[in-house]
């Protein structure tokens, strides 16, 4: 992998860990988090000395907080979680592979301009590049080769199924973050959810006078739903740039393959001739 590791690709997964640190490692740092000063306990008369004590500050950071959400708050967070490193593990990949160089290789795109500067009449030349260099370009450039010598429409026809496909293949690598997107603020819906149930149902079993515990009980489940959109919000704006990278990779590539066409042509009219004369 590090073969693959250019300038352009250096600055690209620098902007990434610049990104996923901001992210994702950041929140996650248990520096000083101080929350806002707490009502004081209405019951603090009542309680024996060593119950009105300074509680240890467990909500000074974030992983305090995580924890004092109770076992299904520290569930969800671990969900959450592993959705992150897998976001930060596609992105990584994409990152590294879905790069003009892979695609588009510059040595194939060189000897194509080449080979469609000459007047070339038979495909010997065309399928000993997709041999020698395979990439989504020449595998599109493979489908018209197999035509060769047929109707042009036939052979357009079959490129446009190789581009589809080859889209499809690249597209299907970054839908894992598009999902990750999707379900991420879902999954720390309902964690909120499940903790407000477990918040109120504690306030209730407190009785009147306890609305601290409500209040804490709420802050404490909503971690998960912020959780979700931290994750999501950067797992979509990466989903939808690389999709937009795929489409600006696949229209250059068109506009490479487009100069085959007379190519094509010239081998349709080579073969025409020949059963012409065959049938003589």
């Amino acid at each position: 992998m590090l073969q693959y590791l250019d300038k352009s690709n250096c600055l690209r997964l620098t902007a990434l860990i610049m990104l996923v640190a901001l992210m994702y490692a950041i929140p996650l740092v248990a520096t000083p988090f101080r929350m806002e000063a707490r009502a004081a306990d209405t019951e603090a008369t009542k309680s024996p000395p060593a119950a009105t004590a300074p509680q240890p500050e467990k909500y000074d950071t974030l992983f305090g907080m995580i924890m004092a959400s109770g076992a299904s708050g520290v569930a969800f967070m671990v969900v959450l979680g592993s959705f992150s490193i897998a976001a930060a593990t596609i992105s990584l990949e994409r990152f590294m592979n879905l790069t003009r160089k892979r695609v588009l290789p510059p040595d194939a795109v060189r000897e194509l301009h080449d080979l469609t500067g000459q007047r070339i009449t038979k495909p010997d030349a065309f399928v000993a590049l997709c041999l020698r260099a395979p990439s989504p370009l020449t595998n599109i450039l493979k489908a018209g080769v197999m035509r060769a010598g047929r109707p042009l429409p036939e052979v357009e026809k079959s490129m446009e199924d190789a581009v589809a496909k080859e889209m499809s293949r690249l597209r299907g690598s970054v839908r894992p973050l598009s999902v990750i997107a999707n379900v991420a603020p879902l999954v720390g819906l309902l964690g909120t959810v499940v903790g407000m149930i477990d918040a109120f149902r504690v306030a209730s079993q407190a009785g009147t006078g306890k609305a601290e515990l409500l209040a804490e009980g709420i802050y404490l489940a909503l971690l998960t739903t912020a959780a979700g959109l931290i994750i999501a919000i950067p797992s979509m704006l990466l989903a939808a740039y690389f999709n937009s990278r795929i489409d600006n990779l696949f229209w250059e590539a068109d506009s490479h393959l487009l100069n085959t066409m007379p190519g094509f042509a010239r081998m349709e009219q080579v073969d025409e001739t020949r059963s012409a004369k065959a049938s003589v």
